[in-house]
């Protein structure tokens, strides 16, 4: 500003400095008044406060530190300028040009910074939806190890019992070893309701009992085998109530059909950091099975919910594929990684 205006500013602000006790310096002076010094820091508060609200109404998404550090730019450098326009006598700014190259440095450099501060909210909104799904994953497996536990022991649970209570009369030394299996299984069960893995050997050993229990129903009509490779260690972990069931649809749908029974085997080997797990019968086979599955007392539950515990565990490396045998039988296969 200069002229006449620029004069009549400068004799305007010379007027409300002496009313205010200054010491007579005016636009142009160095150091002012009481006034021009009241000017100046009205102008640093009045940008870093408008900045400061304009900032939480346009970006509230911005982090704490971003907006702090919008203001202090914003405050620093158009208070200064405003100070220097009081102090020069309202002179034409002679910084422009460095203002205009220093603006877009300071937008780079805070471009970056947002990016940055993003990219964290975005890594973290993803942690935090990556731990919410695995924790809908594993309720969705234990509530279903609690239907498959539901649907599994209540008939096996009444079975086993009227056996117990006709054995006691008319053979007792297997009573009592059927009595015995059954102790330990209900013992292994309340130990696998408590857990979302246990050792394969306590698997395989609530397994043993219960195949003991249906060999005494049975009889001479049911044979079974145990295959494990030499490279398994016993203690390493699997998801319980995997095997029973394929073992059961074994004994229930193949075997017990069949005029002469027959056998189950159980093959369980690692290969490429997958355990694979095959029921194997030579029972009556797949199409006899399925037509009694439809009779109604095995509905087929156990296999739909060993699917869905698998999918919800491992999601596509868990599977379960069911296949006639050549020579004849069912052969159930369970594919699913290894836990160290």
């Amino acid at each position: 500003m200069s002229g006449v205006n620029g004069e009549l500013v400068q004799r305007v602000f010379a007027h409300f400095d002496n009313l205010c006790g200054g010491s007579g310096n005016y636009p142009g002076r160095v150091g002012g008044g009481y006034f021009l010094n009241g000017v100046i820091s009205f102008g640093y508060g009045f940008v870093a406060i408008s900045t400061r609200q304009l900032a939480w109404f346009f970006k509230p998404a911005w982090s704490s530190k971003v907006k702090l550090t919008v203001t202090a730019f914003v405050a620093f450098t158009v208070g200064s300028l405003h100070a220097w326009w009081w102090i020069s006598g309202f002179a034409t700014f002679r910084g422009l040009d460095s203002l205009i190259i220093a603006i877009p440095i300071f937008l780079f450099v805070y471009q970056i910074e947002l990016n940055r501060e993003q990219s964290r909210q975005l890594e973290r909104e993803l942690q935090e939806a990556k731990l919410h799904q695995a924790e809908q994953q594993k309720s969705l497996a234990q509530s279903q190890l609690k239907i498959l536990q539901s649907q599994i022991e209540p008939h096996f649970l009444f079975n086993t019992l009227a056996n117990l209570k006709m054995l006691i009369r008319h053979d007792p030394p297997k009573a009592e070893d059927l009595l015995d299996n059954f102790s330990e299984l209900l013992r292994f069960s309340l130990k696998k309701s408590r857990c979302d893995q246990v050792s394969l050997k306590d698997e395989l050993s609530s397994l043993e009992c219960y195949l003991e229990i249906q060999k005494i129903r049975l009889g001479s009509r049911l044979e079974y085998e145990v295959d494990l490779s030499a490279d398994i260690s016993l203690e390493t972990f699997v998801p319980p109530l995997l095997m029973q069931p394929l073992v059961e649809n074994a004994i229930f749908h193949g075997i017990e059909p069949a005029a002469n029974g027959g056998l189950v085997r159980l093959k369980v080997k690692q290969q490429e950091e997958q355990w694979i797990v095959e029921v194997e019968d030579n029972g009556v086979g797949l199409a006899a099975g399925i037509n009694k599955l439809s009779s109604g007392k095995h509905n087929g539950i156990a296999l739909s919910n060993i699917r869905e515990r698998l999918s919800a565990l491992y999601q596509e490396r868990g599977k379960l594929l069911i296949q006639s045998n050549k020579q004849g039988g069912v052969t159930a296969r369970l594919e699913f990684p290894c836990v160290p």
